[in-house]
């Protein structure tokens, strides 16, 4: 017996095949690549989809404060026109008589304006001037007659002028025509018409030959400013 557990042969275990387990690290590693590149691919996909729906608004044009400003500063004259007085302060005067003609008015005049008042018991004349540049509203005896302008049927004893410029007053509207463009006469709209002279009195201008239409618009303003 002692020979036979002498004869006990040793197993030499490094002979033996190793099995090789999986690497858990890798395995992970390699799940979470595979779900990010599913998460891109799903996500790219959304966004071109998005992209083809959203409708592209053009950029709408805007206007700088300067343009405003330059739109501001631009005057239109047309035969309609509204007409304000002009100027950073400005007086009222008081003037005119009552008869069966005309009517007591009451006018504003801008401070760079110099006015004249003359009345007495047949007439009454206000004289509004700046330079060379006359304003008169006059209530005297005198012809009356209707304003004819470009277009209109000619009538007797009628006024014709080339042209004209229309100003909206408080109580009614006027027109001042010229066919020389140096004196002007405002007619006043009633019903058959436009005629002269007006409610107040004969209202004229008498102005240079090149004459500033800005300083003819200041006295377009005073028209406007009349009341009654």
């Amino acid at each position: 017996m002692a020979e036979d557990q002498g004869n006990q042969q040793v197993v030499d275990n490094s002979q033996r095949p190793i099995k090789k387990g999986i690497n858990l690290w890798k395995f992970v590693a390699v799940v979470i690549i595979a779900l990010l590149l599913c998460i891109g691919i799903y996500e790219l996909g959304k966004s071109q989809i998005s992209t083809k729906n959203t409708v592209v608004t053009p950029p709408q044009p805007t206007i700088t404060q300067a343009q405003q400003a330059t739109v501001s500063a631009t005057i239109t004259i047309s035969p309609t026109g509204m007409v304000t007085p002009t100027g950073t302060t400005s007086k009222k005067v008081s003037a005119g008589i009552k008869n069966q003609l005309f009517s007591p008015y009451t006018v504003t005049i801008p401070s760079s304006w110099a006015d004249d008042h003359t009345a007495n018991t047949a007439s009454d004349t206000l004289t509004i001037t700046k330079g060379q540049y006359v304003l008169t509203i006059s209530q005297t005896a005198g012809g009356a007659g209707s304003c004819d302008y470009q277009g209109d049927t000619p009538e007797p004893m009628a006024q014709v002028f080339s042209n004209f410029v229309g100003i909206t007053g408080t109580f009614s509207q006027f027109r001042r025509g010229t066919s020389d463009n140096k004196t002007y006469t405002v007619c006043e709209q009633k019903s058959t018409g436009f005629v002269f002279p007006t409610s107040v009195g004969y209202i004229t201008y008498n102005v240079p030959t090149q004459a500033d239409q800005a300083t003819l618009a200041e006295m377009d303003g005073i028209i406007a400013s009349l009341t009654k």
